[in-house]
């Protein structure tokens, strides 16, 4: 493979996802599997989503019209990128159906450390 290419994969697309800590793929390995033609293809490990109850809720919230993921983490949790952790600890796999009904109450998790299980490593 590409040293460039194999550098975008390390680095999780350019996002940073396996050497930034806030990323659900903070330390996630990056595999190497051959295709049936020989190339070598690098991708990263595949997340298991944890279950919910290793996160500490610090509040519900109940979603209202307009509300996106990603502001609810930054407005909660002081970090957008922090989205993730909604989820899981909603034990939600679609961050947009978590918020795409007005009404629905959600958990916030503490933002203060990502809990040990929440990432596969």
């Amino acid at each position: 493979m590409d040293t460039a290419l194999s550098s975008l994969v390390q680095s999780a697309a350019g996002n940073g996802a396996t050497t930034n800590s806030n990323s659900r793929y903070y330390g996630a390995a990056v595999e190497t599997t051959t295709l049936a033609d020989g190339t070598p293809v690098k991708y990263l490990v595949r997340r298991i989503v944890p279950q919910a109850t290793i996160y500490t809720s610090i509040q519900n919230y109940v979603v209202v019209d307009g509300d996106r993921i990603d502001n609810l983490a930054a407005k909660f949790l002081g970090d957008p990128t922090l989205w993730w952790m909604i989820c899981d600890a909603n034990g939600a796999t679609d961050p947009d159906e978590l918020v795409a009904q007005a009404g629905r109450t959600i958990l916030l998790p503490m933002a203060a450390g990502i809990p040990a299980g929440a990432r596969n490593v």
